[in-house]
């Protein structure tokens, strides 16, 4: 006979393996990506992940906007990264919230004249609202700390 958690900590157990699963992953993209930078080839690195060489090209891509490495004195190379830690059980929200505050988020796209383009234009990969809103909609933050560090940052 199997024992069921109840339904709450069921959610909550997932939300946190959730996060440490994408921590995983970006941790794996940044290993994969200092690798490549420090000379081993694609090739070779498709050997030893059991995938193809253009699957590996497709990763490092990736890599580059999504695994930088980790800035001096956080825990992560992104704001989303650092979030992800934080429900991942990693780090405690209080030091989140802090370095979420002290974070340097790119500017956004200025809009243009033509309002129908600017639906299409790229977003800023290191903006506030890419980084901390995605952490937001993937269950990462609370609403509670989102509007703590919006009103922080509005100050």
């Amino acid at each position: 006979m199997t024992m069921m958690m109840d339904r709450d900590r069921l959610f909550s157990s997932m939300a946190e393996n959730r996060a440490r699963e994408v921590v995983a992953h970006i941790g794996f993209l940044r290993n994969l990506r200092q690798l490549y930078e420090g000379g081993v080839t694609q090739t070779r690195l498709a050997q030893v992940n059991g995938v193809t060489q253009p699957a590996i090209s497709q990763m490092l891509q990736r890599a580059r906007i999504e695994a930088p490495d980790v800035r001096p004195g956080t825990h992560g190379g992104t704001a989303y990264e650092i979030a992800a830690r934080c429900a991942a059980g990693e780090i405690d929200p209080a030091a989140m919230r802090a370095e979420l505050i002290g974070w340097e988020y790119d500017t956004p796209v200025a809009p243009s004249a033509y309002l129908d383009v600017d639906d299409v234009r790229p977003h800023a990969e290191g903006g506030f609202n890419h980084q901390v809103g995605r952490a937001l909609t993937h269950g990462f933050l609370t609403d509670e700390d989102y509007d703590l560090i919006l009103d922080a940052l509005a100050d």
